[in-house]
């Protein structure tokens, strides 16, 4: 198993993947984020979490995922839409939301052949997982999952889900520029 740990005002949350054999090397960055809100709206923190795999093999069955270890929020949700699949998680003090692509998105920049036929997304209340397509040999792709986070009272509900709404795309710009 590879995995990344970073803190937030909730607890740790650890990224990590599951059934990595010795054909498939993966590599997880945590890529600081200035993303861009609605004038008014701040936060504290964003980050993204980059995967990046390189098959020697052919893969199957590799799992990306992320939990919020311990439980010092009061209420949790899910947040999806609009191209987002997302969970926020709360307390009197802070509001934490963990966010990736829906499966139209991934659909919509992967090649043909690792396109989904079902959804590889699931939530529960400690996180989110991601069932990767299958892998050909020589495949090199990469996914991802947007952490954002801000302090109550000044909080926006909406800035953290507009914080972790990055494009794939936008986060490789910024994991260059890193």
């Amino acid at each position: 198993m590879h995995n990344l740990i970073i803190n937030t005002p909730l607890g740790e949350i650890n990224f990590f993947v599951f059934g990595v054999t010795p054909g498939v090397q993966v590599q997880l960055d945590e890529v600081p984020l200035s993303p861009r809100l609605p004038a008014g709206m701040s936060l504290d923190n964003c980050l993204g979490i980059l995967l990046q795999t390189n098959c020697r093999e052919p893969a199957e069955d590799l799992i990306f995922e992320c939990r919020l270890r311990g439980h010092k929020y009061d209420s949790c949700s899910y947040e999806g839409g609009q191209h987002l699949f997302a969970m926020s998680w709360e307390n009197a003090q802070t509001q934490l939301m963990i966010g990736t692509e829906d499966e139209e998105c991934l659909n919509a920049r992967l090649p043909e052949e690792q396109k989904y036929e079902f959804c590889p997304l699931g939530h529960d209340e400690k996180g989110i997982s991601l069932t990767l397509p299958d892998l050909k040999k020589g495949n090199r792709c990469s996914f991802h999952f947007i952490v954002a986070w801000q302090d109550f009272p000044a909080a926006d509900s909406g800035a953290c889900w507009y914080a972790i709404d990055v494009r794939h795309t936008d986060l490789w710009k910024a994991f260059n520029h890193s």
